[in-house]
């Protein structure tokens, strides 16, 4: 059998987990994926990037922005 899981239903099945996401200028944000939308701007807790120590409590990021999303 053939697995149709659509690409919001993978992401829905995602919140609350760690998930990468990849973006189009080259960073890469790690963080508790805790909403989507259908344009996929995605909200993270302890969101951290990867060339910054900081980690921030919750970030929204476009979803033009994004190249990919790992979970």
């Amino acid at each position: 059998m053939i697995n149709t899981q659509r690409p919001l239903d993978i992401l829905g099945k995602a919140i609350n987990t760690n998930v990468t996401v990849y973006l189009k200028d080259g960073t890469v944000v790690k963080g508790i994926l805790k909403a989507y939308d259908l344009h996929i701007n995605i909200a993270l807790e302890n969101a951290k990037f990867d060339k910054d120590d900081k980690e921030f409590q919750m970030i929204v990021i476009r979803g033009d922005n994004i190249q990919f999303v790992s979970l």
